[in-house]
């Protein structure tokens, strides 16, 4: 069992919310999202209407997806080629798309690229290494252009965008990290740096400090952790022996421990370090050999289990505490025997995904696969056409986006489950449960239960509890929920007027019980089973009651 958390670190440590903003899912570029992910591979929608030459990392904001899609590279006097597009998460409709501002000069201007989405914004870019350009900030509802950011960056695809508490952007290149006014695109600070090459120049935060990576080619590099308010520096760790290396840094979910995966094909130089952050000082707490990487973003799970890739291709998680193997998957494949850029999501119920990143030949050598925590079981595969940064990305409702050159898809394992026999009503009608949303501890998004087919003009209600379910029997039906049983506000079905009819239905948003604080037992992790139930005049015992739903509420 690893240590727990002390409750001082995990004050300073980043919430961990169910949006993937940016490349590593959150600011400390962990990989750790507080909602629960599926466990199967079920298609929940696939929207191919833009494939593409180059697949990039999709971000999630509330009941929003974004992605560049890439249909060919932008032309000099003449297009871009690309656009940043909107989807709904539960269906794939796209809501709006656009074209980050392009000049018409391949010299200037290159392919574009997302860097997150926070707040009620999207941010995106058409820098790269030698091409100068600014931030721009959109409408995340209605993709309308809010601003031009004062500064300019080389930052790139690869990079990755943080974000600050406040939304602030934080953008890194090889010279340069800066912070930029999520309102106004006005620069707030800017830090030189000294890296030994460009491409994947991002920082992590915590919600007091940045952490980002330094160095000399040739040499050594190390971390370098910075005031998050001011952009004044405040120490670095020790140098680490090495060329160049091209991974950012990452953070631990107490805020606690800072990682870099320092790694350049060189396996006597190439190992994943971790550092105690003291207050103080950045000291090296471990050191374990690694796979050569480039653009990793690891995945680190709620007990401090960190999740990467040895020499021998073999996906580990490793004890927090001393860098060891806890447990492997084994070896994976095809993974190639160039540089690999795997990406990670680790989900609140511990399944963890995992790319390898693929860009290369053959096209349909492109992986993401699913494990349980602790890597024993190999939950699913998905195959994949060049997925290169596409994910995986997990957004609300657990859903899981990935993007390759076909298309933009999401996976979900369904939120609710049915189980129970309904009671046929008086006029033969069987009341049937469906529902839509989540039942989430924070979510403001509705999870709303519905029953349909119940008689017109009758009062009922739904009742739950949360100690497992029932099948016994009860007012000439069944009892589908185990006691003790809570019920809610008795409430009408309306319909048609009179006669008897089943044009009657009734709802209930749960997750304004759940968060309305009545119910100390409707908390994160806990299972509900419940029903509705109604009246009935002519029944004999002049009750209806449906079959029954169960779920687990989520973060």
């Amino acid at each position: 069992m690893f240590r727990h958390l002390a409750l001082a670190s995990l004050l300073a440590a980043p919430a961990f919310a169910s949006d993937w903003s940016n490349l590593g899912g959150n600011g400390a570029r962990n990989g750790l999202s507080s909602e629960h992910g599926p466990t199967s591979g079920t298609v929940l929608w696939s929207n191919a209407l833009d494939p593409a030459v180059i697949a990039w990392h999709p971000v999630t904001l509330g009941h929003r997806v974004f992605a560049i899609r890439e249909a060919g590279f932008p032309q000099n006097g003449g297009a871009a080629n690309d656009k940043l597009v909107c989807y709904h998460i539960d269906t794939g409709a796209i809501l709006w798309s656009t074209v980050v501002p392009y000049s018409g000069s391949t010299a200037t201007d290159w392919i574009a690229w997302i860097g997150g989405a926070n707040g009620s914004r999207v941010y995106a870019s058409r820098a790269s290494n030698g091409k100068p350009k600014e931030l721009e900030a959109f409408d995340a509802a209605t993709g309308a252009h809010l601003w031009t950011s004062v500064a300019k960056s080389e930052a790139f695809a690869y990079d990755g965008v943080v974000f600050a508490p406040d939304g602030d952007p934080i953008v890194g290149d090889l010279a340069t990290l800066t912070r930029i006014d999520a309102v106004t695109g006005n620069t707030v600070w800017t830090f030189n740096r000294t890296r030994p090459v460009s491409g994947n120049c991002g920082a992590a935060v915590t919600d007091t400090a940045v952490y980002l990576d330094n160095g000399f080619f040739g040499t050594s590099q190390w971390i370098t952790k910075l005031d998050l308010a001011t952009g004044a520096f405040l120490y670095d760790s020790p140098h680490l022996p090495g060329g160049s290396e091209q991974n950012a840094p990452f953070v631990s979910p107490d805020g606690s421990t800072v990682y870099l995966a320092r790694t350049q094909n060189n396996p006597a130089t190439d190992f994943l370090f971790a550092f105690d952050d003291t207050g103080a000082a950045l000291n090296v707490k471990w050191q374990t050999a690694v796979r050569w990487t480039t653009s990793h973003e690891h995945g680190i799970g709620a007990d401090g289990s960190v999740y990467t890739f040895l020499p021998n291709n073999e996906f580990v998680r490793l004890d927090p505490t001393t860098g060891l193997v806890a447990s492997t998957a084994g070896t994976l494949s095809p993974i190639g025997t160039s540089n690999l850029s795997p990406k990670t999501a680790v989900a609140a119920n511990g399944v963890v995904y995992v790319s390898n990143g693929w860009a290369n030949s053959p096209s349909t050598n492109g992986r993401v696969w699913a494990f349980s925590a602790d890597l024993s079981t190999n939950l699913f595969t998905l195959n994949l056409t060049n997925p290169n940064q596409g994910g995986p990305a997990l957004g609300a409702n657990g859903t899981l986006i990935v993007a390759d050159l076909a298309g933009v898809r999401a996976y979900r394992t369904p939120t609710a489950s049915f189980y129970c026999a309904a009671k046929t009503n008086s006029l033969g009608c069987v009341p049937g449960i469906t529902f839509t949303g989540a039942a989430s501890a924070t979510s403001t998004d509705a999870f709303t239960i519905r029953e349909h087919s119940a008689l017109n003009n009758k009062n009922g209600l739904f009742f739950y509890g949360t100690a497992g379910a029932a099948s016994s029997p009860f007012q000439g039906g069944t009892l589908c929920v185990h006691a003790p049983i809570k019920r809610t506000s008795v409430q009408n079905s309306g319909g048609n007027p009179p006669p008897n009819d089943c044009s009657g239905s009734y709802a209930i948003d749960f997750n304004s019980l759940i968060q309305g604080g009545t119910d100390p037992n409707l908390v994160s992790s806990a299972t509900v089973h419940g029903q509705w139930w109604a009246r009935d005049p002519s029944d004999p015992f002049t009750t209806s009651l449906s079959g029954g739903i169960t779920f687990t509420i989520q973060p």
